[in-house]
């Protein structure tokens, strides 16, 4: 029966070693965008992502595409926040890409987060804007190379269409 249990045990031990790996940015991550990786500190030097969009100004309820792309990375986390508040996450976001998804910090899928550690160059979502002007806003990121090397403070802002409320 020792034999039957230890086997049972090797055969387990691997299988959630495996499951083990990232599976998107933890909920304590979603005020201030920071990873919790015990010893890490953000990166200091020039980062080697940027942040793009599919239109610099936007209307409520339209959809604007928000790519990040560069060196590989493994992780990250978006959110648009309004200028007046860049407190709160605002929109939703779609995946249309792979290795990414959307998760929950305030409402249902406004923040855009790794769904895996796989090596990615680039991924890209599509937000969606409240249905009410919310003022100009800034796509702000966390981008995560490896567990102890990720830049932050990556932002992106894109302008209301004046006379649109």
């Amino acid at each position: 029966m020792d034999s039957f249990l230890m086997t049972c045990l090797l055969i387990i031990v691997p299988v959630v070693t495996i499951n083990g790996y990232s599976t998107g940015a933890p909920k304590g991550a979603c005020k201030n965008l920071m990873p919790n990786h015990e010893g890490a500190v953000a990166q200091t030097t020039t980062s080697p992502y940027s942040i793009s969009v599919s239109s610099t100004t936007y209307k409520p309820g339209e959809t604007i595409t928000v790519t990040v792309k560069g060196e590989l990375f493994k992780g990250l986390i978006l959110q648009a926040r309004s200028s007046s508040d860049d407190t709160t996450p605002i929109g939703t976001f779609t995946i249309p890409s792979t290795n990414t998804k959307t998760t929950k910090c305030t409402s249902d899928s406004d923040t855009w987060t790794h769904s895996n550690s796989t090596n990615k160059r680039e991924g890209s979502a599509n937000w969606t804007a409240p249905s009410t002007n919310m003022g100009d806003i800034t796509f702000r990121a966390t981008i995560v190379q490896t567990k102890l090397k990720f830049w932050t403070n990556h932002e992106k802002a894109v302008s209301a269409q004046s006379g649109i409320y």
